[in-house]
């Protein structure tokens, strides 16, 4: 009748103790097993509420269910595919269209060039005629493709627009704002599971007014609005305080305080905005929790995670000994690659991903870190900044 015999589970008391029924029917339960006594509805008291079958029901459950893992290598796959298929459908529309567009155009330039040259031709001697024009034609071709390249760099040049960030003072910690998308500032807590996007723990460490999810910066078309979302002491834009569910746009200038951390809203320098034309720079990464400062350089691959001494491996940038704030950090959770001599980020399959600037990293993505930039192991969050 029943799938499990209570007479026999190993678990049974542990049955009794966490059921629902009152202290003297649980008292009732336990005697009858232990005199010998117990029925088929002593058993049905107890299959209501069995443990075995909650456990097998669980395993079944998350069978069902699609890991973060698995969602995320999903979705990876589902980026790649449509960004593949968008480009190839935007790479043949623009190559039909574009020669719909110019082959009139080349046919009456190849009709006029052969008219030209046979005109040319017949005042010139048949012996001082050249046979071919190999290098003339190379030679077309070559200020052809340099035209292109010329429109393609022109084209580069004029993408690039203005950015925004945030300056703490004191630290002099840089914080990009992202031109389009959320931020949270916050401080980390184990206890509450859900780490913020920015962490102000480390400049808020000799006041602690700042909140858990203290306030929210909203990127729109590159304008930014900050938000408090509830926090005890308070979110002020030049003095003045913002009252939660509302939210102030802010000007080039503004003075932000999230609890007792001041921080400057400004343009980033167009300096730092085009960093591969710079002089050699040194690589900045600030573990934000607590403060601890890393140097990183090319060429070397920078594999960030967290030891495991049971595994036997370290990892070059090893956030086990920052604390519980790395509880959530994969053993190989990200990698630093080198471009240029300039750094990109690649999650390596973690547990809990990666995210900078509040937006998720895919795995198999490679993105290219800039000053102020943050990323998010899991929780703990790393500031990358550069010093020239």
């Amino acid at each position: 009748m029943y799938k499990y015999s209570c007479r026999k589970c190993p678990i049974r008391s542990r049955c009794i103790r966490e059921s629902r029924y009152t202290t003297s029917v649980k008292n009732m339960i336990r005697s009858a097993f232990e005199v010998k006594t117990d029925t088929l509805a002593t058993w049905g008291l107890l299959q209501s509420n069995c443990l075995l079958i909650r456990a097998e029901e669980e395993q079944e459950r998350k069978a069902q269910e699609e890991t973060t893992l698995q969602r995320r290598l999903r979705e990876a796959r589902e980026s790649k595919r449509k960004a593949t298929a968008e480009l190839l459908k935007r790479t043949k529309g623009d190559t039909t269209s574009s020669l719909i567009r110019r082959l009139p155009q080349a046919q009456k330039a190849r009709e006029a060039a052969k008219k030209t040259e046979s005109e040319a031709a017949a005042e010139v001697p048949e012996y001082l005629r050249p046979v071919s024009k190999p290098d003339q034609e190379l030679s077309n071709n070559r200020s052809d493709s340099t035209d292109q390249a010329g429109d393609t760099q022109s084209l580069f040049s004029q993408e690039r627009t203005n950015r925004y960030w945030f300056t703490v003072k004191g630290s002099g910690r840089h914080i990009m704002l992202p031109a389009s998308g959320n931020l949270v500032l916050g401080r980390f807590d184990a206890t509450f599971g859900i780490p913020p996007d920015i962490d102000l723990s480390y400049e808020d460490a000799d006041h602690h007014t700042v909140s858990r999810r203290h306030a929210k910066i909203v990127g729109i078309n590159g304008h930014h609005r900050l938000e408090d979302t509830g926090s005890r002491y308070g979110v002020f834009v030049n003095g003045e305080q913002i009252q939660p569910g509302s939210g102030q746009q802010l000007q080039p200038g503004d003075r932000v305080a999230i609890g007792n951390v001041q921080m400057f809203y400004d343009q980033i320098p167009e300096y730092l905005q085009e960093l591969p034309r710079q002089a050699p720079m040194h690589h900045i990464l600030v573990i934000t929790p607590t403060g601890r400062k890393l140097t990183i350089a090319p060429p070397d691959n920078i594999i960030i995670g967290r030891s495991d001494r049971f595994v036997d491996f370290t990892p070059e940038i090893d956030l086990g000994q920052d604390g519980e704030v790395a509880s959530k950090v994969s053993r190989r959770h990200a990698v630093i690659q080198w471009r240029n001599d300039l750094p990109h980020l690649e999650d390596l399959g973690s547990g809990f991903g990666t995210k900078i600037n509040g937006q998720m990293v895919l795995i198999g993505q490679s993105v290219p870190l800039k000053p102020g930039d943050h990323i998010w192991l899991g929780g703990c969050v790393l500031a990358y900044d550069v010093e020239l």
